[in-house]
C-alpha cells in the first residue's frame, strides 16, 4: 500500500502520518486491552479539510478508518477489527487530537462551538473561565474528546439533571463516506426542516461519519454546590430516598449516585478515603446539589430536606453533608475510583446496563438471585448513576480465586444472566458505553428484525463500501 501513502502525503502536506511499529500498536490496542489488531498507519490530521482529504483517498484505495478520540472506549469501537483473512480491507486509525480549529462561546444562545480533537476537561475549562458550565463529566474527562463524546453518546454523572451528550449538542459537522463536509453549526433549539442528521451521527461510533466540529449546550455556572453521603439498607432504600429528594428539590439535584458495600471496600482497600459508616447500612448514596443561589441558602434546603428524609424514609440510616471542599473531593473520590480499585484486584466481568429507576430494584434482585440459583461464587461490585437507571453491574471472583481464570469459567453464563435479567425488566444492555466490536453480535441478537433492518439500510445507504468503522456497532 506504499501508492496510498504516498498520495496522502501528496494530497496533504502537514498531515502526520505515522508508521512506526510500536506507535500502531499502541493505537490499536483499546483501553481495556481486550483488542489488539493492527492498521497500514495513524494518521492525525489538524483540520477537517484534512479529514475531507483522507476520506477520499481511503475511498479511492478501498482502505477502511477507524476513527479515535482518546481511545478511551470500553467496547473496542475505537481500534480496527481483527482482519480474519475474508476479504476485509487494510486499515488507518485516524486520530482526531489534532483536530482544534475553532472553539468560541456564544454568551446569548448559550452555546459553545468546538472542534472534535479538544479534551471534555479543555472544553469544561474554556466554559468555567467564561464564566459557564458545560455539564458533561465522566471519569476520563482529562483524555476523552468531544469526537469521542459525540460519536459515544457519552453519559456521566449528570445526565440525571442536563442529560447525556446528545441532549447537549444543537449541532454538529461531520465528514461523510465519500468526503463530502455535511451538517451544520447554526445552533438552533428550534428547526423543523428536514431529517436531523446530527441524532444519526451521535452515538453511531464512527460508522457513518467522521464528527469535526459541534456546537453544543452551555449553562450560567452554578453559584452554590452541596455534596451529602447517604448510608442505607440497600438499593430499594436508594430509589425511596431519591424519589422524596426529587420532590423537594429536583431543580437542585445534580448527580445520585449509588454504590454497594463492596464497591466501597475496594476501592478502601487499594485508596486513603474513607466513606462515613453506620451500623445496619450496606449501601452507599453520594448526592450532589448545585444551585444559582447562595450557599447558604442551598445548605439550608439541603440540610432540612435530608434531615427529614431520616425521619420519614425507612431504611435510611446516616446522612453526611461535606463541610468544605477536601470532604467533597474524598466523597467523589470514593466514587470515580471505583473502577480502578476493581481493576487492581484483576479481571472482572462488566456489565453497562439501565433500565427505568423504578425498575432497578427488581432487576438487581433478579439477577443476583439467577447468579446464585446457577451456583457461580462472584463478589458484586456494583455502582452507578442510579438517578438516571444506569448501573455498572460488574462482577469479580470471590477472594483467592484466580480472576483470569474465573472468567474463563463463568463469562458467558454471567453475561447471559444479566443481560436476561435487564431485558426482563425493560432495560438496554448499553447504557453509555455503546455497543463497539464487544456486543455487535448481542446487538443483532437482541434487536428486531425490522429495527435491525433499517439499522443495516441506514449503514448501507451512508457508508456504501462499509469502510467508516467496520465490524462495530452494525454488522453488515
Amino acid at each position: 500500500m506504499n501508492d496510498f501513502l504516498e498520495q496522502l502525503g501528496k494530497q496533504m502536506p502537514g498531515l502526520l502520518i505515522n508508521t512506526d511499529a510500536a506507535e500502531i500498536a499502541h493505537a490499536c490496542t483499546d483501553w481495556r486491552k481486550r483488542y489488539s489488531t493492527t492498521a497500514l498507519a495513524v494518521l492525525e490530521p489538524m483540520n477537517t479539510r484534512q479529514v475531507q482529504g483522507i476520506v477520499k483517498v481511503c475511498d479511492a484505495f478501498n482502505v477502511a478508518i477507524s476513527t479515535q478520540g482518546g481511545n478511551t472506549g470500553l467496547v473496542g469501537g475505537a481500534v480496527p477489527v481483527a482482519n480474519d483473512g475474508k476479504g476485509k480491507a487494510p486499515h488507518v486509525v485516524l486520530k482526531t487530537g489534532r483536530i482544534r480549529e475553532v472553539l468560541k462561546l456564544d454568551e446569548s444562545n448559550l452555546t459553545m462551538t468546538a472542534s472534535a480533537g479538544y479534551t471534555l476537561y479543555e472544553i469544561q475549562e474554556y466554559a468555567a473561565a467564561h464564566g459557564f458550565l458545560f455539564p458533561l463529566s465522566l471519569a476520563s474527562e482529562g483524555t476523552c474528546t468531544l469526537g469521542g463524546n459525540l460519536a459515544s453518546n457519552a453519559g456521566g454523572v449528570a445526565v440525571l439533571r442536563y442529560g447525556n451528550t446528545r441532549e447537549l449538542c444543537l449541532g454538529l459537522e461531520y465528514v461523510n463516506s465519500q468526503g463530502d463536509l455535511c451538517g451544520d453549526l447554526r445552533g438552533l433549539r428550534k428547526n423543523n426542516t428536514g431529517y436531523d442528521l446530527r441524532h444519526l451521527l451521535i452515538g453511531s461510533e464512527g460508522t457513518l461519519g467522521i464528527v469535526t466540529t459541534a456546537c453544543m449546550k452551555v449553562y450560567p455556572a452554578p453559584k452554590s454546590r452541596c455534596v451529602a453521603w447517604l448510608n442505607v439498607d440497600n438499593i430499594h432504600t436508594a430509589v425511596d430516598a431519591l424519589g422524596f429528594i426529587q420532590s423537594h428539590l429536583f431543580s437542585e439535584l445534580s448527580s445520585y449516585e449509588w454504590m454497594n458495600a463492596h464497591a466501597i471496600d475496594v476501592v478502601q482497600t487499594h485508596f486513603p478515603a474513607r466513606a462515613p459508616t453506620c451500623p445496619g447500612a450496606m449501601d452507599h448514596v453520594l448526592a450532589e446539589f448545585t444551585s444559582l443561589g447562595p450557599e447558604t441558602a442551598l445548605r439550608e434546603q439541603v440540610t432540612q430536606t435530608l434531615e427529614t428524609l431520616l425521619e420519614e424514609v425507612p431504611g435510611v440510616r446516616n446522612i453526611a453533608i461535606a463541610q468544605n471542599g477536601r470532604e467533597i473531593d474524598t466523597f467523589w473520590a470514593l466514587r470515580e475510583n471505583i473502577s480502578e480499585a476493581q481493576a487492581k484486584e484483576g479481571l472482572n466481568v462488566k456489565h453497562d446496563v439501565a433500565c427505568a429507576v423504578s425498575q432497578l430494584p427488581t432487576f438487581h434482585d433478579m439477577a443476583l438471585h439467577e447468579i446464585a440459583e446457577h451456583g457461580v461464587d462472584v463478589k458484586p461490585v456494583l455502582f452507578g448513576h442510579l438517578g438516571d437507571g444506569n448501573l455498572h453491574f460488574n462482577l469479580s471472583a470471590s477472594k483467592g480465586d484466580n480472576s483470569a481464570e474465573f472468567l474463563k469459567q463463568h463469562q458467558a453464563l454471567l453475561n447471559n444472566l444479566v443481560h436476561d435479567a435487564i431485558l426482563r425488566c425493560g432495560g438496554t444492555v448499553s447504557a453509555e458505553h455503546g455497543i463497539g466490536q464487544l456486543k455487535a453480535e448481542l446487538l443483532r441478537e437482541i434487536t428486531s428484525t425490522s429495527n435491525y433492518g433499517a439499522f443495516v439500510a441506514i449503514k448501507k445507504a451512508m457508508d456504501p463500501k462499509n469502510l467508516l468503522n467496520p465490524g462495530k456497532l452494525v454488522l453488515i
